[in-house]
């Protein structure tokens, strides 16, 4: 029997309510060949959570950060703590941060501050940044670039050809989940066609953005193949080419992988 494929999986939210219970998530995964997750903090209680899993669980990392929904809670004590998370074995990145300015659940000025600061965390510690943006790539794109990071993604990817330039440009990846396997697709599927290989990760974003076949149900780790599958349509390759290619670039931008 022939070896699976070595995926890669850089943003699951292992710690997520929807998985209570749930003890066959990376098991499900490794059997599908993802044998590489980074569980990714939205909260504290998320991030504390990851930390733990992490290290619990072979070839589990973690990300701790402050989604920007819940922005307005980044304090000294919040930032505090993140800080000590960070310092933990096995953490890959700082994250998820950034900007959403589709639900503007908390203030654009406060979700840009907290940005800053989990930028400012990051280069500290000399991590990579796992970003989240919505409604706000030129706005992201303007913090990051007044910033002192450099390594990071732009999580689940939904810019146009211009915002994956710019965003190759200041040094970050750029992060492939579900939706490139919908109908509607097009577009995004373009941007990958012609964005350099050494620069696509793939990731769930699980348990939301289930890839087909399988929309509206639960996702998970397991279905990072369906996306592989989508990507290697792309590019006219194999899943199994993806799958190295992804993972290779996973192991450089996240280099705790690699430890």
């Amino acid at each position: 029997m022939s070896e699976l494929p070595h995926f890669t999986d850089t943003h699951a939210h292992l710690t997520h309510p929807d998985y209570r219970g749930d003890r066959g998530l990376i098991t499900r995964a490794a059997a599908a060949g993802v044998n590489c997750i980074i569980t990714v903090g939205f909260d504290l209680p998320t991030s504390r959570a990851g930390a733990e899993v992490a290290a619990g669980a072979d070839g589990v990392w973690h990300a701790p950060g402050v989604h920007p929904h819940d922005a307005s809670q980044v304090g000294p004590e919040t930032l505090s703590e993140l800080r000590r998370l960070a310092g933990l074995p096995k953490t890959a990145a700082i994250g998820e941060t950034g900007l959403d300015f589709y639900r503007n659940r908390s203030p654009r000025e406060t979700q840009i501050a907290a940005f800053q600061q989990h930028l400012e965390l990051a280069a500290e510690r000399g991590l990579p940044v796992i970003v989240h943006s919505r409604d706000a790539h030129h706005e992201v794109l303007a913090v990051w670039e007044e910033s002192r990071c450099r390594a990071g993604v732009m999580h689940c990817f939904s810019g146009d050809a211009d915002i994956a330039r710019r965003a190759l440009d200041l040094g970050l990846y750029l992060g492939i989940a579900g939706p490139i396997t919908f109908r509607n697709a097009e577009r995004l599927r373009a941007v990958v066609g012609a964005a350099p290989r050494d620069r696509i990760l793939l990731e769930t974003d699980c348990p939301y953005l289930t890839p087909d076949p399988h929309r509206g149900k639960r996702n998970e780790p397991a279905y990072v193949p369906l996306i592989a599958e989508a990507v290697a349509r792309c590019w006219d390759v194999t899943a199994e080419e993806v799958a190295s290619i992804t993972s290779a670039n996973a192991a450089r931008c996240f280099p705790a992988l690699g430890g």
